[in-house]
């Protein structure tokens, strides 16, 4: 990994095992096996099968697998780990939320960055905790980082909460483009609707941003934060 996440192995990813292709003809069983035994290789494509595969859902041998991965001495394993939970966890999770929330301070860009995105997956809209563990990552040096701290802070912040809101109003200025299409987005949803301010803030980005895809996110984020003919309104204002 070119951001630091040295493998085990540093020879070039070979061809994923068969399990990895044909989630659906594994077993939990065989999964955790290849888990057990495998290489790093093996035991990311193992845990990336399995949270793939429907029958794991409903078995309660599969999400203590996920755990386990969470501290597997590969980051590539880390991550496919975090995946694997959060598709086994139910939302609201209390202890899947809390291992997720751990993640956030890995030393690996990838697993902070996956583990942003499993607290916005998990953890119920409004809760302070995640809202304050999130909001520690939107100046993360990492622009993918920023990303995911940013959408997942648009997932757990409450509607109308101006205080989240305003942790994103300096990303509506990262010089990093993807960076601005995710706190657009996160804006619009912690934004009161009808929120005469935001949608003009929003409006002036959906005209002048000098990308083109942060324009088009604007637009759909202030289509999402005021009705038509208030979007419209907004955008000739601005």
């Amino acid at each position: 990994d070119a951001r630091g996440c040295p493998s085990q192995s540093q020879s070039p990813p070979g061809p994923r095992p068969c399990f990895a292709m044909s989630a659906e003809a594994s077993s939990v069983a065989s999964l955790a096996a290849a888990i057990e035994a495998g290489d790093w290789e093996t035991r990311r494509a193992a845990l990336e099968a399995l949270g793939r595969l429907e029958a794991a859902r409903s078995d309660p041998a599969a999400l203590p697998l996920a755990v386990a991965g969470l501290e597997d001495e590969d980051c590539h394993v880390r991550r496919a780990a975090l995946g694997a939970m959060v598709r086994l966890a139910a939302p609201g999770d209390a202890q899947a939320l809390d291992l997720a929330m751990r993640r956030l301070s890995d030393e690996d860009w990838g697993v902070r960055r996956i583990a942003l995105s499993a607290v916005g997956e998990l953890a119920l809209r409004g809760d302070a905790n995640a809202v304050a563990a999130v909001a520690t990552y939107l100046g993360d040096a990492d622009d993918d980082v920023r990303v995911a701290a940013a959408a997942a802070l648009g997932r757990v912040g409450q509607e109308g909460d101006a205080e989240v809101a305003s942790m994103l109003l300096p990303l509506l200025e990262d010089e990093e483009e993807t960076v601005r299409q995710a706190a657009v987005r996160a804006y619009s949803l912690a934004s009161s609707p009808g929120d005469q301010v935001a949608a003009r803030r929003i409006a002036a980005m959906a005209r002048q941003d000098e990308d083109l895809d942060v324009r088009r996110a604007a637009a759909g984020a202030l289509q999402r934060l005021c009705a038509p003919a208030v979007a419209s309104a907004a955008a000739t204002a601005a």
